[in-house]
Order: C-alpha cells, then sequence, then structure tokens
C-alpha cells in the first residue's frame, strides 16, 4: 500500500535570531501543567486527536509527563506517558544519527568518506565525480530523488534491509552538497552502512547502543510482530468518524519505524541536553553531540537548516532543533531548546498528513514560545 512517511516543515513564523544574549528560562511545573491543561484539551477537539502524551525536561530532569484523551477509543483506554507506545515516525532518523555519530567518535566511520568503501554487497553507481559520504545522507543533500514511500501491513513481505537497499537505491539527480531534497532512502543507507560496520542488525545495534543504555525499555524497531500490547491504535478521522488504523511495515524502517513511550522518550531528550548522557550512561561523548547539533546545510525553506539528525528552526527568535514524524495514524515532534537546556515530546494517534491534525505541533511551539520565552 502507497503510504507516505516524511519530516514535517517546521511551520515557524516571526522569524528573527536569537541573541547570544539571551539567559535561560525556567520552567516551572505548575505553570507549565497549566499551559498544557489547557492547551491540548482544546486543540485535539479542533485537530479531532483521540489521545496526546507529552513529556516536557528541563535542566536535568523531567518537568511534566502527561496524557490526554484515549490511546484506544473502542476500549476506553487512557494515554500514558508511562505505558501508551506510541509510533514516533521520522523522529526514528535522530536515531539513525546519532548510530552513526556513535561508530565516527569510536574512529569506525568518517563522515566525509565515501560510503562506497563501507559497502560490501552493492556499490552507489559513480554518476557524479564527487562520492556520496554520510554528511550528505545525515542533511538529505545526497542528490537522490525522492520516489513515492511504499509500506504494507504484511511483515513477511518486508525484506532485509541491505537486501532492499541493493535494489531500490534512488537514482542520484543532483550533484552531492548542491540540493537539499527529503530522503527517506537516504537513512535507510545511513543506517545500513552502520549495520555493515558493525556487523550487526542495524535495529539490534540501536536497541544495544542506545536504547539499552538510556533505559528505554519500552522502544525499538517495529520490523515484524508481536505488535506491543500497549501500542496504541491510531486513528484517521473522516466524516465524522474515527476509522482505526492498521499497523504498516516497510522496507527502509531506520528512518521511522521507532516504537515508543513518552517516558522513553525523556531519556533520549535528556541526553540530547546533556552533553550525551542520562544518569550514569553516555551514548555519547560532549563534543560529539555538540558537532552534530551544528548547523551543517540549508533547506529551502525559511530559517530552517540541517544539522547531523536534526532541523533547526526558529520561533520568535528561539532556536529549536528537532525532528517530526508521521507515519500511518500518528504524528510527532521532538524540540530541544539549547538556550533554555529544555526539551519536549509530543505523540498523538491521529493521521497527520491527511487531516489538519499536524497543525498542532506549530500551535504547540507558538503559544509555548510565547509564553514562556518571549520578553
Amino acid at each position: 500500500m502507497l503510504y507516505l512517511l516524511c519530516m514535517l516543515v517546521f511551520l515557524l513564523a516571526a522569524c528573527r535570531p536569537a541573541t547570544s544574549e539571551s539567559r535561560p528560562t525556567i520552567i516551572s511545573a505548575s505553570e507549565l501543567e497549566a499551559f498544557a491543561d489547557s492547551f491540548f484539551p482544546a486543540r485535539m477537539e479542533e485537530y479531532h486527536i483521540p489521545g496526546v502524551v507529552f513529556v516536557f525536561v528541563q535542566d536535568r530532569q523531567v518537568i511534566l509527563a502527561k496524557g490526554y484523551g484515549y490511546a484506544d477509543l473502542a476500549q476506553g483506554l487512557p494515554v500514558s506517558p508511562k505505558t501508551s507506545v506510541m509510533r514516533i515516525g521520522s523522529i526514528s532518523k535522530s536515531f539513525v544519527a546519532t548510530a552513526v555519530m556513535q561508530l565516527v567518535e569510536r574512529g569506525k566511520l568518517d563522515l566525509h568518506t565515501d560510503i562506497n568503501q563501507y559497502l560490501t554487497t552493492f556499490q552507489l553507481e559513480d554518476t557524479f565525480p564527487s562520492p556520496v559520504t554520510l554528511a550528505h545522507l545525515l542533511t538529505h543533500t545526497a542528490g537522490f530523488e525522492d520516489p513515492l514511500y511504499f509500506s504494507q501491513t504484511d511483515p513477511t513481505l518486508v525484506q532485509p534491509l541491505g537486501s532492499y537497499l541493493a535494489t531500490s537505491i534512488p537514482a542520484r539527480k543532483d550533484p552531492v552538497g548542491e540540493v537539499f531534497r527529503y530522503s527517506n532512502h537516504g537513512y535507510a543507507l545511513a543506517a545500513f552502512v552502520v549495520e555493515e560496520v558493525s556487523g550487526i542488525p542495524f535495529d539490534e545495534y540501536v536497541s544495544e547502543n542506545i536504547f539499552k543504555p538510556l533505559a528505554m525499555y519500552q522502544s525499538r524497531y517495529l520490523v515484524a510482530p508481536p505488535v506491543p500490547e500497549d501500542l496504541a491504535t491510531g486513528y484517521f478521522y473522516s466524516e465524522g468518524e474515527q476509522i482505526a488504523q492498521p499497523v504498516d511495515y516497510d522496507n527502509d524502517y531506520p528512518g521511522g519505524s521507532i516504537i515508543s513511550t513518552a517516558e522513553d522518550m525523556s531519556h533520549f531528550l535528556l541526553a540530547q541536553l546533556a552533553d550525551g548522557c542520562y544518569q550514569e550512561a553516555c551514548i555519547l561523548q560532549a563534543a560529539t553531540l555538540a558537532g552534530m547539533h551544528q548547523r551543517r546545510a540549508n533547506t529551502p525553506y525559511q530559517e530552517q537548516n540541517m544539522t547531523y539528525g536534526f532541523v533547526e528552526g526558529f520561533q520568535s527568535g528561539e532556536r529549536l532543533i528537532g525532528h517530526s514524524g508521521a507515519i500511518r495514524g500518528f504524528g510527532n515532534i521532538l524540540d530541544l531548546l539549547p538556550e533554555h537546556h529544555a526539551g519536549y515530546f509530543i505523540s498523538f494517534n491521529e493521521e497527520c498528513y491527511q487531516t489538519s491534525a499536524c497543525e498542532i505541533i506549530s500551535s504547540f511551539r507558538q503559544e509555548l514560545v510565547q509564553v514562556f520565552f518571549s520578553e
């Protein structure tokens, strides 16, 4: 079945560069909860969203984690930040980039080396003189065409990642580094390089090297059954009715198929904001993480740029780096506000692209910054 999975445009308005003289704003739990309790129920009704999970972190701790609405309408099952498993879509790409940076840090990968040097089962064609590198893949500047995204509800049709990529890599349309073109295949290829170099399937690599040290015990790539009992039901609102959506699977899974809870995602947020560490475990060194968060490439969208694995944008002068994600029946956003040592994750179980549900993301960002961070 044809299905779209891609990055949401940041939709940032009233943009202006943040000043280096700004001081961190500390948000109290009570004020944040009052804001969230007002914002989410109203917007959920407006955009026909059954359930939302929300977590906000700052200064190495969770300030608020809360659920609104239902994970399953038929069962009347409420959403919980601790137990409701959500499909995070293209936020998965931030985990791909983290995995790549881990192997760069360990000296096993180089961001600027021709990836053909790491591929043992197939090679990219030399369409242009300059080779494709991991830096290009992580910033969507490898020059690949971006074909329509396919997924299927039958997991037995999913091929091994290497077998799929060997016959499905899109044509190289432009020289590297010249054109930003969002590419799920590009991130799948970066993940396969990790698989080749590490010697284990990419989903296993992420489980052992990111999920496990960050105590993300309910997180994994959904590449095959069984489906977790606590997986929220995704919905598609049409003509006054919420239609439950089936679980689907895809061949180039690394860039979009992680399932997780809000509580687990708070651990990833905290590590991204605390020099790569959560509690006693570190997944990246501070210098590596800082390099990952730096601006690396421009996009065609105003005031939006690529880092390795994140999108940089500005909302009313505040710099955010994050990633959004939409997959059948779900929409998501993860944002970091580095200057305030803060970040948040929102996931909701409503079809995001074929309905208006995606608009909750830009509405939340705009109102949060206006209420808490505007002078």
